[in-house]
């Protein structure tokens, strides 16, 4: 947002979200310990960007956002290598990439 007046050449409109959402958490087991609760400051940011129109223009970010702001929890996605060193390369992006799992 400090960079918003060269926006024109920061931004890039067909971004996709395929890394670890707040759905996935349950759906893909996420041990408790791989799950990190989130500071107020996390919750005031996710907030501020549901605000945004290019947040707003796509369902499915607001929905993992409020998914993320309601439990205040998230993850990294170091938190899959719990899975075995290769679980992300060799199963969660594969079945990401088949199912179209992103957003």
């Amino acid at each position: 947002m400090n960079m918003s007046y060269d926006s024109s050449n920061l931004t890039t409109p067909d971004i996709k979200w395929l890394g670890v959402r707040p759905s996935d958490l349950d759906k893909f087991n996420i041990p408790a310990q791989c799950r990190l609760a989130m500071t107020d400051d996390d919750v005031k940011t996710g907030k501020r960007l549901m605000e945004e129109d290019f947040i707003k223009a796509n369902p499915g970010w607001v929905k993992e956002l409020e998914i993320m702001t309601a439990t205040r929890v998230k993850a990294e996605i170091q938190a899959l290598s719990s899975f075995g060193f290769q679980y992300l390369s060799q199963v969660y992006l594969p079945l990401k990439l088949q199912e179209g799992g992103w957003i």
